[in-house]
């Protein structure tokens, strides 16, 4: 029984590391031209933009969290905040395009 118990044990401690070896980030939304892009395009981007961050946050925290065991790639973190923030400002130039429009 305690043989069952600590094999269940490490099979489990070795499966969850094996879920943040691989830390994985997508690549950032194409944003519609503001100065052209009807109301449900920016809608759209909007919703993008939110997804692509709260996606950028959950590789943050499992490269954190292989940090944690020894492993931190600090310029992956470094290199996704910078796309983050160039994703931000591009969003925010193209919405203050379209609502210069009128939209």
């Amino acid at each position: 029984m305690k043989k069952a118990i600590l094999s269940t044990v490490l099979s489990l401690f070795f499966l969850t590391g094996a879920a943040y070896a691989g830390c994985e980030q997508g690549d950032p939304p194409a944003l519609p031209d503001g100065s052209a892009a009807s109301e449900a395009e920016m809608a759209d981007a909007v919703k993008a933009v939110k997804a692509y961050i709260a996606s950028t946050e959950e590789y943050q925290a499992c490269l954190t969290m292989e940090g944690k065991r020894g492993k931190m790639d600090v310029e992956s973190y470094n290199k996704s905040t910078e796309r983050m923030e160039k994703l931000a400002a591009n969003f925010n130039k193209q919405l203050k395009a379209f609502k210069s429009r009128g939209g």
